[in-house]
């Protein structure tokens, strides 16, 4: 792990090679590897932008979807009836696809564009543990979690995935996907529902949430493939928020507290507040493979949305501090 020391007022890391986005704006570091001081301009990570993509071809609230910017799945949903519409992002526009068995909401999605699952939900009437696996072409439904929820998170890919957290009522529960079975691991330190997720099976991070009745949370925990550990909260509570990226540089966006703009980036140790969406919104859909490159799409702005924004943090710009 790295170590910090205080030089006149300023913390400086021990670093053995530059940082690429998980660095600070005004951070001071010292280079082991060139025996360089530098630190970082404006103009790095903070200075990341939202910008619109071409809409839905359906607008969706409660809406989840997987895969990276520029090859997303965005499916299920309520708009506003239950939907079982299934629709792909080539990186310009939404094309629709082959629909989904069971139309239902408040389902969560894992994987790429082309191999993915969908896992659980809500139509109205039941709450399913229902999964369905997407080749890219059409449905297939494979095996039922253990424990049918809604309002969940995952992350993972078609054949190693986790979902967790969800209800009702709001819990904890976390099982892995092995491509055939679901089996039951450790729960989250904090049960919630409406949370959000990034990362791998066994490299989770779960952030964001809601307890019953309601009540909207900052939590952020890890998943080491075994257990869950609760690390530094997000500096916004809010549930029914949009998430993506890896275990170390993930994106928070968007949620209720109420409908947020606010967008919050993670470098594996702290949440560092970056630049706001257009529109704020909660029961959104969001995915991408890291907190630099993500996507965010449907859920509720005052009405039901079929707005997508597409999330670049431009490289940091590193100078190296000279001294005579």
């Amino acid at each position: 792990m790295a170590t910090f020391k205080g030089i006149k007022g300023f913390t400086v890391q021990n670093l053995s090679s530059d940082p690429t986005t998980t660095a600070s704006v005004g951070q001071f570091y010292f280079n082991s590897t060139s025996n360089t001081f530098k630190y970082v301009q404006p103009g790095g990570p903070t200075a990341g932008t939202w910008a619109s993509g071409n809409n839905l071809n359906q607008a969706r609230q409660q809406i989840t979807g997987c895969g990276i910017q520029t090859a997303a799945l965005a499916v299920a949903g309520e708009g506003p009836s239950y939907s079982a519409l299934s629709e792909e992002y080539n990186g310009t526009s939404w094309a629709e696809g082959n629909d989904l068995a069971q139309a239902r909401a408040l389902a969560t999605a894992l994987g790429l564009q082309t191999a993915a699952l969908v896992v659980g939900g809500y139509d109205g009437g039941a709450t399913y543990g229902l999964v369905e696996s997407y080749n890219g072409t059409s449905y297939t439904e494979v095996n039922d979690l253990n424990t049918a929820r809604n309002s969940s998170a995952s992350s993972g890919i078609q054949t190693a995935g986790l979902v967790f957290g969800g209800g009702p009522p709001a819990g904890g529960l976390t099982e892995e996907f092995d491509g055939t079975n679901w089996t039951e691991s450790g729960d989250l330190n904090t049960g919630r529902r409406l949370l959000a997720g990034a990362g791998t099976q066994t490299a989770s991070l779960a952030f964001g949430g809601a307890l019953d009745p309601g009540t909207s949370q900052s939590v952020t925990e890890e998943y080491n493939g075994t257990s869950w550990t609760e690390v530094a909260d997000l500096n916004t509570a809010r549930q029914a928020l949009g998430g993506g990226g890896t275990q170390t540089d993930a994106l928070a966006f968007a949620g209720h507290s109420p409908n947020l703009t606010n967008t919050e980036s993670w470098n594996g140790t702290s949440w560092t507040e970056v630049a706001e969406m257009a529109t704020g919104r909660r029961e959104l859909g969001g995915c991408g493979a890291t907190g630099s490159l993500d996507l965010a799409f449907g859920g509720n702005s005052g009405s039901i949305s079929n707005a997508t924004e597409e999330w670049t943090a431009p490289d940091i710009s590193i100078k190296t501090v000279t001294t005579s």
